[in-house]
């Protein structure tokens, strides 16, 4: 069975950027990721022969972009940001099986969750690339919450009464083979993402700041 996964971390967006062309040294970070290193170790053998995690971050810290390999670059995030930013989801990611063939904007508008439905699987951020940007790679799928738009995404799920509504969502409204089977993983999945949005960061990583950090979120998975 195809499947996407979602994880997400609450960074400061402006300290992120700050990484690309510092000149650091990859080494002391990416050795708080080893787990995700490996991961795209073994992702960058295949599709990047002779590139691994570590020279891509020292090219990214150089300011050295290739946007030959924009997709393999912005990979390079989750390791990252697991080593500089704050992960909200733990050991659980967002698992996306059943809900693959779900359009799900028009579901989350049903349901009372009309900012998240404007920004759901929106690639709206462009790093290492220059802020304001296009992002040079549609896969994965990298999305931005920043803080106003958090704080209304928050204040949805609160008022929303997403839960009720997902049980008398019609199947229509679903359109999809197996109705039943995709209101649950949603259900499971909105219920994960309701207890990220509630996540307070702890002090000490380099890319969290006191206040204002956005909620960044990497759909990657079968396209």
């Amino acid at each position: 069975m195809s499947e996407r996964h979602v994880i997400g971390f609450l960074v400061s967006t402006e300290l992120l950027w700050d990484l690309v062309g510092s000149g650091l040294a990859p080494g002391d970070l990416l050795d708080d990721a080893a787990g995700e290193v490996a991961e795209l170790d073994f992702h960058l053998a295949r599709s990047w022969p002779g590139m691994t995690a570590e020279r891509l971050a020292r090219d990214v810290f150089a300011g050295q972009l290739d946007e030959a390999n924009a997709g393999d670059v912005v990979r390079l995030l989750a390791p990252l940001l697991d080593a500089v930013a704050f992960p909200v989801y733990g050991e659980q990611a967002l698992w996306i099986q059943e809900t693959m063939a779900l359009d799900w904007p028009p579901a989350l508008k049903a349901l009372g969750l009309p900012t998240l439905a404007a920004h759901w699987e929106q690639g709206n951020i462009a790093w290492p690339w220059p802020r304001g940007t296009s992002p040079r790679s549609s896969w994965p799928v990298v999305t931005e919450l920043p803080p106003v738009v958090l704080e209304a995404v928050r204040a949805e799920f609160a008022a929303s009464g997403w839960r009720s509504a997902l049980e008398d969502l019609p199947y229509d409204a679903l359109e999809v083979d197996d109705p039943e089977d995709v209101r649950e993983e949603l259900a499971e999945n909105l219920e994960q993402l309701a207890a990220w949005l509630l996540v307070t960061p702890e002090p000490g990583r380099r890319c969290v700041a006191p206040d204002g950090n956005s909620l960044v979120l990497i759909m990657d998975g079968d396209m």
